[in-house]
């Protein structure tokens, strides 16, 4: 008997864990004992769009939702040719004690579900690693990769996207929810090579200020509430990971038709994440990243985009060692606890929450 993170569908935050009976392999199938995940807002994230993104598609039973996490896992049993007992992958799981998967279009490299309910669904959740021949794995930097790596990818796309459209000529950009990995990436990515003229403005809580300020990030800190009373000069552009509705009718009160852009990724603040109607200035607009892989893997080819995201992924993670503290926490109560914090917004944003399954 295994278990798994249960999650009500229309209020995550009623979560429990629940035992999950194991069964055995058909022909072609893998048992993926699931070993270590990562739990961060991002996974906030997926709860709260989990229908309307398809999130719960992924894993989920017919009554409940099944939380996508980010990890590791060794293959347990296998009745696939070509796949090894013993093999460590890397890859989209749920947060629960092992995957059954269907791999297919195997290299040396990776493999992909093939399950029939996941054809349909992005490509990226997908692909999963063999360690062995993945030369960017480091067992010592497995916490970094799980908690990081799957942020990071998404910040990349959207400063490759805001570089391509040149800020929308903005002279400012904003990221709410400014503590979080994903906005802290992005901060990073575009403080270290932006236009003269050009600031990365933190909004944040007072509670997370002194962490975002530590990061030396962001060129300026602008706290929840003040957002009220900021001028039009400097033209800002948003990137919005928090989804709080009161923050963008503060930003876009204040604002207006001065507002160049708000580019919503996430959901951190998701307790006021439903969408604010009849926003004065320009209407905001979801940011995808599995649309925005798809169009660079198309331009560039896998091995380029591999070899260009591998290659910031390095430098970022060079950039951030020892920034965050990782938090061990055991199995399925360790996960019940780490999921309820993180929902609660209690967990601290220089915490690297690590679930040893």
């Amino acid at each position: 008997m295994g278990w798994a993170l249960s999650i009500d569908r229309a209020d995550i935050s009623k979560a429990s864990v629940v035992d999950i009976p194991h069964h055995a392999l058909a022909k072609g199938e893998a048992r993926l004992s699931v070993k270590r995940f990562a739990l961060t807002a991002n996974n906030v994230t997926y709860a709260v769009f989990g229908d309307v993104m398809r999130y719960w598609d992924f894993f989920s039973s017919a009554d409940a939702g099944r939380l996508p996490v980010w990890g590791f896992a060794d293959v347990a049993e296998s009745r696939c040719e070509g796949l090894e007992v013993g093999e460590r992958i890397y890859g989209y799981f749920p947060a629960s004690d092992e995957l059954i998967v269907q791999p297919g279009n195997l290299s040396a490299g990776a493999f992909t579900d093939l399950a029939d309910h996941r054809k349909e669904l992005p490509a990226a959740y997908n692909r999963y690693v063999r360690t062995a021949a993945d030369p960017g794995y480091a067992p010592g930097r497995e916490g970094l990769q799980m908690a990081l790596q799957p942020l990071f990818i998404t910040s990349w796309l959207i400063d490759l996207h805001l570089r391509d459209t040149h800020y929308g000529g903005a002279e400012c950009i904003s990221l709410t929810s400014a503590s979080s990995k994903t906005a802290l990436a992005l901060a990073w990515l575009l403080h270290g090579d932006k236009p003269d003229g050009v600031i990365v403005e933190a909004i944040t809580s007072e509670r997370s200020k002194p962490f975002v300020e530590k990061t030396g990030f962001y060129d300026q800190i602008t706290l929840y509430p003040d957002l009220n009373e900021v001028k039009a000069d400097p033209r800002r552009l948003v990137v919005d990971f928090a989804g709080d509705a009161s923050v963008n009718r503060a930003l876009h009160g204040a604002l207006k038709d001065d507002l160049i852009a708000n580019i919503r990724i996430g959901a951190s603040h998701w307790t006021n994440s439903a969408p604010a109607s009849d926003l004065p200035g320009p209407k905001p607009t979801f940011f995808f990243a599995p649309d925005h892989v798809a169009q660079r893997m198309k331009a560039w080819g896998p091995a380029e985009f591999g070899k260009r995201y591998g290659a910031a992924w390095s430098a970022f993670a060079d950039a951030i060692d020892g920034m965050f503290a990782e938090q061990s926490l055991e199995g399925a109560q360790g996960c019940l606890s780490a999921y309820n914090d993180l929902v609660a917004g209690k967990a601290p944003a220089s915490a690297a929450l690590i679930v040893e399954a």
